[in-house]
C-alpha cells in the first residue's frame, strides 16, 4: 500500500490529480462544498477505498479480497435514486452517509484492518 490519493474533482468541470494521503485534509479544505469528489486510495490496488463526496452525502467502497463492499451506517438496504459524479445511480439508503464522513472514514484507511473492524460493510 502507497497511500497515494487519486483525486478526481468536479467544479464545474473535471479535473484529476494525485496526492499523498497526509495531504487529504488540506485538499478537501479547498474544494467548495458545492463541489463532487471522487477519492481512490491506492487505485488499481487489490486493498483500495474508494468514496464519493457530494453536496448533501458521501459514500465509501471498499475493494477487499476481489470483492466490493460499501460502508453502511444504517439498516436500510432500500434502493434510492443519487446523482454521484454528474450520473445517476441507485444506492442503498443505508450506505448514504455524511458529507465529512467519507472523507474521515479515508483518513483512517492507512490501516484498513482497523477500517474494516471499525465500520459495518455490506457487500455490493
Amino acid at each position: 500500500m502507497t497511500n497515494v490519493v487519486s483525486v478526481e474533482t468536479w467544479n464545474p468541470s473535471y479535473q484529476h490529480s494525485k496526492i499523498d494521503l497526509s495531504a487529504l485534509t488540506e485538499v478537501y479544505r479547498s474544494i467548495p462544498e458545492t463541489a463532487s469528489m471522487g477519492l481512490t486510495l491506492d487505485d488499481g490496488e487489490d486493498d483500495c477505498v474508494l468514496v464519493t463526496v457530494e453536496p448533501e452525502f458521501s459514500t465509501v467502497t471498499a475493494l477487499r479480497d476481489r470483492t466490493f463492499y460499501n460502508l453502511q451506517i444504517l439498516d436500510d438496504s432500500e434502493k434510492v435514486l443519487i446523482t454521484a459524479a454528474g450520473e445517476e445511480i441507485t444506492w442503498p439508503k443505508g450506505c448514504l452517509l455524511p458529507r465529512e464522513m467519507g472523507v474521515q472514514v479515508l483518513l483512517e484507511a492507512a490501516d484498513r484492518d482497523a477500517v474494516w473492524t471499525r465500520y459495518t460493510w455490506v457487500e455490493q
